[in-house]
């Protein structure tokens, strides 16, 4: 019988987690401007409840760096249509980031990859070591990872993600998650899909082939549907190639450095 400890490792897609309580810390207050204070204190406390309710062995806040990411080089008009983070919230990052250590938290800051592509990377390495790995986002891009058996929680719902809530919200698999955003694609990142096919030809597509290798190896002169397609085949393997998110990245970490040690054991027992 092996006495391994367990590990699982709880990933935080940190500006998802910030920007949601930002957004609703500005929503609920009378002016624009951001309180620091208790933006920092809203963050703390929900760091500390996913580590109450989780129980990581080790844990790790993703950030987005500032530098141009693969897909703006690879397609300029990625994520054009975002608002840039508000100054205020920019500035305070480094301290957010401060805080999060003191209580145990590390972050990664990538200088040129985006954070769910580092998310997505760390993810896929720990789960092949047949670890427990659960990323905290509300981005259903993270949805395409489920079927790795990596779990995927919303902080803010309080609720993992299932295939049912997979089906419930796009009425695909999410084995079919990439075709589906590669047809329709992703108007919240200015992914393109398919001019002139929608959610009803994608799953018409989805429901014929079951995947849009099989629909781009087939040849019927009388499927309008499928030709449509196939006339915009390079459209599609570019919106396929953005949503995909990579998971061969070298990281250069080594995971031991994020183990979560409890800051508050850690003072009692010095």
């Amino acid at each position: 019988m092996s006495n391994k400890t367990p590990i699982h490792v709880v990933i935080i897609d940190a500006l998802n987690l910030i920007r949601r309580i930002d957004g609703a810390l500005r929503g609920f207050s009378k002016t624009a401007q951001l309180d620091d204070q208790q933006l920092i204190d809203l963050t703390n406390q929900a760091l500390r409840k996913l580590i109450k309710g989780h129980r990581p062995s080790h844990i790790i806040a993703v950030f987005d760096g500032d530098g141009d990411n693969w897909r703006k080089s690879f397609y300029p008009d990625y994520k054009a249509n975002r608002k840039p983070m508000a100054e205020d919230l920019s500035a305070l990052l480094p301290t957010v980031r401060r805080h999060w250590q003191d209580i145990g938290v590390q972050s990664i800051v990538p200088a040129h990859d985006e954070a769910d592509d580092i998310i997505a990377t760390l993810a896929h390495k720990i789960s092949q070591h047949n670890n427990q790995c659960t990323i905290i986002s509300t981005d259903s891009g993270f949805w395409q990872l489920i079927p790795q058996g990596i779990n995927i929680w919303d902080h803010f719902s309080g609720q993992w993600v299932h295939h049912e809530q997979v089906y419930q919200k796009f009425n695909v698999r999410p084995q079919q998650l990439l075709d589906y955003w590669a047809i329709v694609g992703q108007s919240g990142n200015k992914i393109p899909g398919v001019s002139g096919m929608g959610p009803k030809a994608a799953l018409s597509i989805l429901a014929e082939f079951g995947d849009l290798k099989t629909a781009f190896s087939c040849s019927d002169p009388d499927n309008k549907l499928l030709n449509k397609l196939l006339a915009a085949k390079q459209q599609a393997q570019t919106s396929y190639r953005l949503v995909l998110l990579k998971q061969d990245i070298a990281l250069g970490i080594n995971l031991r450095n994020y183990a979560y040690i409890d800051p508050t054991t850690e003072k009692h027992s010095s």
